[in-house]
């Protein structure tokens, strides 16, 4: 008979796949100025990532037979969160490190062009001032641009994973006894 993995053992094996998940939505945020429907396929995933957590939860439940505290439901929300983040975040690291090194400098260029587009906003303190961050290269740089979205996606994450687990914690449905 196999051993009962830990909500902690659980939430690193599934994290691996969630991390792939969660990359697959940095990505398609880096490049989607470079390939439009890729806006598309990341709102569409980001969407979904609440199905995809309750999967993981109810899944455990299911495994435990009902048996699952809202709290370990939850805990392997968090951690699958947590887990995933880092792997996502890696990826996420490299590819504006050494694929696209000025990203967050094009995607303010690109703020800037659209504001300066809308007559009411051309000349702005706000376009004023997104210009001299661009200008003097104050911008975040990518590890403090990843460091600053592993902190909200986690706890981000760690809020979403507080409803999922509700939701996820639902009844069994009873198998009628054969015989009966």
């Amino acid at each position: 008979m196999e051993e009962k993995k830990s909500i902690f053992q659980q939430a690193a094996e599934w994290g691996i796949p969630f991390g792939l998940y969660l990359s697959c939505i940095a990505m398609a945020m880096i490049f989607a100025d470079w390939f439009v429907p890729l806006n598309l396929i990341a709102i569409i995933l980001m969407l979904c990532t609440p199905i995809a957590v309750y999967y993981f939860q109810r899944r455990r439940f299911v495994m435990d037979n009902g048996f699952t505290e809202y709290a370990g439901l939850w805990m392997l929300g968090i951690m699958l969160f947590i887990l995933g983040t880092v792997i996502a975040s890696l990826f996420a690291f490299l590819v504006m490190k050494y694929v696209r090194p000025d990203f967050m400098y094009e995607q303010a260029r690109a703020a800037i062009a659209a504001y300066q587009a809308i007559p009411e906003w051309r000349d702005s303190e706000m376009v004023q001032l997104l210009q001299m961050m661009v200008d003097d290269r104050l911008l975040p740089t990518p590890i403090e641009a990843v460091f600053n979205a592993f902190w909200f996606i986690t706890f981000g994450g760690s809020l979403l994973s507080a409803l999922t687990a509700l939701l996820a914690r639902r009844p069994l449905k009873s198998r009628p006894r054969q015989g009966q």
